[in-house]
């Protein structure tokens, strides 16, 4: 066999051209970063060896060392990083070097090219395509792997990075893989040793395995979580977390636990700081390292936390777990799920007790990750309440958007006499302060709180109700939810100042009420009188006081399904306000008056325009142009 058999050109994927485009010409800082990635993925090899060598007895080469060694040729700028992992075969090379699987590659590429910043290398080793980073200091890249199945011939994968990649045929004596970089002349600073050791102290000194720069060990072997929490620094934690994560970035909280019965285990868990699913980078694999014994069984195991919890990053190392354990049969067993039970009880735990005492950390996180903790609500109904307790709303007494409470807090302020927890969905703050359905509300004092994400409306319906409290949509309630409640004015004195209405304005406006019956006829189920309006004109009620699914349900149902029909709701109409009273007066003396009809049709759809479905807008300004001349043509001199 000769250098030259079997010699194959390939195209890189488009992905991946514009990736090496964007390491090389836009991001010049950090590029010490390839050194991490190399190591990283030579670590993965090596934990993927170790697996087979317990669990697979055809697996050759069980006694050759599980190491990575790095070698340094200052003279021609040469960097070579060999480990002794699984290694590669001729197709694994083309599928895991020249392109990109993830889902969202495209959107991780555009993140880049948008920020430009420090940070987004963080992504890099992220995404999981931490090798390109080579190519910042490379003119050019060998990658010579023997893979460890029988008659798989040792292959070498050549680029400069500059739009292809070939392959062919070598000779090596041994499995494993090995990484040759031809370092570009402004970037001759890494072929040095003692540079490189030092960035493996920074950014790899918890590799499991030994890491040697020239014969020198450079990295700590050790299990972290294996020591007790009053040996660790916050500095390793955090170097710790940087390592498991590929990141620059250090944890926004540690959770380290330990077992002995009924269960023995020991664990480091970590909250991150950022929520990659927020840049656009789709749903990341998630889940802790699993180990048995310090060998590692599974990265990134989905099954020792639920999906809700899928940012949580660490390792849980169990002696209960048997090393021969597979993948597939990992999610079978017993231990494992008594484990995650106890592991997502002690996060939630946690959660709270940062909620308690670090508030504003608790709610950087909670802006982060909240919508995935909600997913937990629907899923997980032995955590349901627990969970409810970690959320956070604005209400109509925060002073603004960004002041948060919790349902705890809501029911601290409930009024005497209040048997509900009361919400509203909307867009903004602005749209709900002004909502008619919170007019009874105010009359009462009664606070309500407010949700600007359409899932919440959704969760809190799942929750069902919080501490014997249900929980109530406000544009369900009626008067009658509230009549228990003493309002803060003196109702009593208001009833007697207030003047009953004369039997000829009854009359009139009970005319008032049939022209809208007329007017809207099958688009409303009842038009009435309204008794909980306090100023505006009208509001759209569901009948008998709410049941059945709310607005934002039913607005999220009809986007779905175009044929969906929203359910047909009562109009009802406050007699004190002044443009109804004037409509009266109007409507008693010119029964026939166009301005009345206008005027209906335009109060019906301002109050769906308020809940954000009126279905067609076409009609409106004209018909709002129409009622202007006329209001125009009364004043005119």
């Amino acid at each position: 066999m000769t250098d030259t058999m079997h010699e194959e050109k390939f195209e890189f994927q488009t992905e991946i051209k514009q990736l090496l485009h964007l390491l090389v010409f836009s991001l010049y800082t950090k590029k010490d970063v390839f050194v991490r990635e190399l190591v990283s993925n030579a670590s993965d090899a090596l934990d993927k060896m170790r697996f087979l060598n317990l669990t697979s007895p055809e697996a050759g080469g069980k006694d050759i060392p599980l190491e990575i060694r790095i070698e340094i040729d200052d003279k021609h700028k040469i960097i070579s990083i060999t480990d002794t992992g699984i290694g590669m075969t001729r197709a694994e090379l083309a599928q895991n070097l020249g392109t990109i699987a993830r889902s969202g590659s495209m959107e991780f590429l555009k993140q880049l090219a948008e920020k430009k910043q420090d940070d987004d290398l963080n992504l890099i080793g992220q995404f999981g395509v931490g090798f390109y980073s080579v190519f910042m200091v490379a003119s050019e890249v060998r990658v010579l792997s023997k893979s460890y199945l029988k008659d798989e011939p040792a292959q070498m994968w050549t680029s400069t990075g500059e739009g292809g990649y070939t392959i062919r045929d070598v000779e090596m004596d041994k499995r494993g893989t090995r990484i040759e970089i031809q370092l570009k002349d402004d970037t001759a600073e890494f072929a040095d040793a003692a540079r490189i050791e030092g960035i493996i102290k920074k950014y790899s000194n918890f590799v499991p395995y030994p890491i040697y720069v020239g014969e020198k060990e450079a990295n700590q072997v050790s299990a972290l979580w294996t020591k007790p929490r009053s040996e660790i620094s916050d500095d390793e934690y955090e170097e710790f977390y940087k390592f498991l994560t590929n990141s620059f970035e250090g944890p926004a909280t540690t959770l380290h636990l330990a077992s002995d019965a009924p269960l023995s285990f020991k664990s480091i868990l970590f909250l991150p700081k950022t929520n990659l699913e927020k840049l656009g980078m789709g749903k990341l694999e998630h889940g802790p390292d699993l180990y048995a014994k310090k060998v590692l069984i599974q990265h990134n195991c989905k099954d020792l936390v639920p999906d809700y919890l899928r940012f949580v990053r660490g390792v849980i190392d169990s002696e209960d777990i048997t090393l021969n354990v597979s993948r597939e049969t990992v999610q079978d067993n017993a231990v494992l799920r008594r484990i995650s039970r106890h592991i997502v009880k002690k996060l939630l735990e946690h959660m709270a007790d940062i909620l308690a005492g670090r508030r504003d950390d608790y709610i950087k996180f909670y802006k982060e990750f909240g919508r995935i903790l909600k997913e937990g609500v629907a899923t997980d109904y032995d955590n349901r309440q627990r969970l409810a307790k970690l959320l956070l709303f604005n209400s109509s007494s925060s002073k603004d958007r960004e002041e948060l409470i919790t349902l705890n807090e809501y029911m601290d302020r409930m009024q005497d006499g209040q048997e509900a927890i009361y919400y509203l969905v909307g867009s903004d703050r602005s749209v709900l302060d002004v909502s008619p359905h919170l007019e009874m509300f105010r009359k009462k004092n009664v606070e309500v709180l407010y949700l600007y994400d359409p899932v919440d409306d959704f969760v809190l319906s799942q929750i069902g109700e919080f501490e014997k409290k249900p929980l109530k949509s406000a544009d369900q309630a009626s008067p009658d939810d509230l009549k228990n409640i003493k309002s803060g004015k003196d109702e009593e004195k208001e009833r007697k100042e207030k003047k009953p209405e004369t039997l000829a304005f009854e009359s009139a406006f009970d005319a008032l009420i049939a022209r809208f019956k007329d007017v809207l006829g099958d688009r409303v189920l009842d038009v009435k009188a309204s008794e909980r309006l306090a100023e505006s004109p009208c509001i759209l009620v569901m009948p008998g006081g709410g049941g059945g699914p709310s607005i934002q349900v039913q607005k999220a149902m009809s986007m779905i399904d175009s044929n969906f029909q929203m359910a047909k709701r009562v109009l009802e109409v406050n007699k004190d306000n002044p443009l109804v009273r004037n409509l009266v007066s109007i409507n008693k003396n010119d029964p026939s008056s166009p301005l009345v009809t206008e005027c209906c049709e335009q109060l019906f759809e301002n109050a769906m325009l308020m809940e954000g479905i009126l279905p067609d807008p076409s009609k409106m300004v004209p018909r709002i142009q129409k009622i202007m001349e006329a209001a125009s043509s009364q004043v005119k001199s």
